[in-house]
């Protein structure tokens, strides 16, 4: 049996999405597992809406206790013999968990993770764009390969993963690290975490206000992890390079806008607008092959408006981890938390 292990906030819509899709799966020995985070909506009569077609077990804050806390609420319920993570708004397909089981006993691997598909279940440009966008960040390989994330939207894990690691850090809401640090807890304490770029579940990404968030918020916080890592990336992912793209697009807007003064900045303007269209372009032919030359157009204008988001964030965070080590000599995060045992930030 394996054991579903979801947090739910405020999710009717999406959890009934993600609840019929688990209908449909082909592999049906499941517990699921909910934490209901003290919803305002519909969600918690959503999830009993299933309860004569799930075996589900079910959990209700009283407060809302944040993602992290919820999860290991959820994984508390669990009894199965292996664990799947599950977001609330995501869409699994028939063969999403029976994929994900064949990877981790061909591979022995000890998580494994799937990725987001390039299926956006909210309507619009800007989810669509994001859609393809995100699935296209876990495409750099066809294979099963290392990684170091703990994708908590979709990852099935052994048991004992969680036992050792003590699941999520019960970190304070607005730190958005959890995944992350997990993940990296996880290869630190000697188990094997792989990414299976063959597995991927749709998602609702929520539009433009979400997307912002994700630009802006997820961004300042990737940045500061990258200080408490000294300098970690994914691996297996293409952060590192859309990092480097997205920073050079208002570097070159900078350096376009002050040739009026100092014309020989056109140079080095021309050669940073060339570094972002260079990062994004495998991005661009992904697009330009799958949705034609019309939404590859418009994805370079979306690329290059959210760019100026992340980079914002990126700059933001970055001076305040300076101001930081210049003032107490530690950034925000303790590396510790990438490893074993840590100080908890604050939001």
């Amino acid at each position: 049996m394996i054991s579903v292990v979801i947090a739910a906030r405020d999710c009717e819509r999406e959890i009934r999405v993600l609840l019929e899709s688990i209908l449909v799966s082909e592999f049906k020995d499941l517990q699921l597992c909910v934490c209901d985070d003290a919803s305002t909506d519909g969600t918690r009569g959503a999830i009993r809406s299933f309860e004569e077609r799930l075996d589900i077990s079910l959990v209700v804050n009283d407060r809302n206790l944040g993602v992290c806390r919820s999860r290991n609420k959820a994984l508390a319920l669990a009894r199965g013999d292996l664990l799947l993570f599950l977001d609330a708004d995501i869409r699994l397909y028939p063969d999403t968990i029976t994929k994900l089981l064949r990877t981790l006993e061909r591979t022995g691997a000890d998580v494994v993770d799937g990725c987001y598909s390039p299926v956006a279940l909210d309507d619009g440009l800007f989810s669509r764009y994001y859609a393809l966008f995100s699935h296209h960040s876990f495409l750099v390989g066809e294979r099963p390969c290392d990684y170091n994330v703990f994708n908590a939207w979709c990852a099935l894990c052994r048991p004992e993963v969680m036992k050792k690691t003590g699941g999520h850090l019960p970190l304070p809401k607005g730190v958005e690290i959890e995944n992350e640090a997990l993940g990296r807890r996880i290869v630190a304490q000697g188990f094997s975490l792989m990414l299976d770029p063959g597995v991927a579940v749709d998602h609702h990404w929520g539009g433009h206000a979400k997307l912002v968030f994700i630009f802006t918020r997820r961004v300042y916080w990737w940045v500061k992890i990258f200080f408490a890592t000294g300098g970690g990336f994914e691996k297996s992912m293409t952060t590192a390079s859309y990092g480097f793209g997205t920073l050079c697009l208002p570097a070159a807007a900078l350096a376009s806008l002050a040739s009026r003064w100092e014309p020989f900045l056109l140079w080095p303007a021309a050669a940073l607008a060339a570094g972002f269209a260079a990062a994004y372009a495998p991005f661009y032919l992904f697009v330009l092959k799958r949705e034609g030359v019309v939404f590859c157009g418009a994805s370079v204008l979306l690329s290059a408006y959210f760019a100026c988001y992340a980079a914002a964030g990126a700059v933001c965070s970055c001076l305040d981890e300076c101001r930081l080590l210049i003032a107490r000599r530690r950034g925000t995060l303790d590396p510790r938390l990438f490893g074993a045992g840590a100080r908890i930030p604050r939001a």
